[in-house]
């Protein structure tokens, strides 16, 4: 299912100005991608911080970058699905909010 998703997300956008509208559209679509990879449910292997820190990301506007570190397996898998959907419609990896600080 998430490589079916994955597949029809990646059609090329059209390149966009920076903009603070082209930065909502990002945020927008990002959510999206959220929405349709989870689907609403609890995802085994997702911590409860990786969920929070996600909806901080996406209630701050998605402007808090590198306040999401995916620990778990499945919280990487999700984090590579998302950053290659999201950079497929045109945001940069600058953009994401994944960072994990070595400690």
């Amino acid at each position: 299912m998430r490589f079916w998703l994955l597949c029809m997300l990646m059609m090329p956008g059209t390149a966009q100005a920076i903009s603070p509208e082209w930065t909502a559209e990002k945020c927008v679509r990002f959510e999206r991608a959220w929405d349709m990879a989870t689907d609403g449910e609890t995802i085994d292997g997702l911590s409860p911080e990786f969920i929070a820190a996600n909806r901080v990301f996406l209630e701050a506007g998605c402007a808090i970058r590198g306040a999401v570190c995916p620990k778990t397996p499945e919280e990487r898998e999700l984090a590579d699905m998302l950053s290659l959907m999201a950079v497929a419609e045109g945001a940069t990896g600058s953009f994401l909010p994944f960072r994990c600080l070595a400690d």
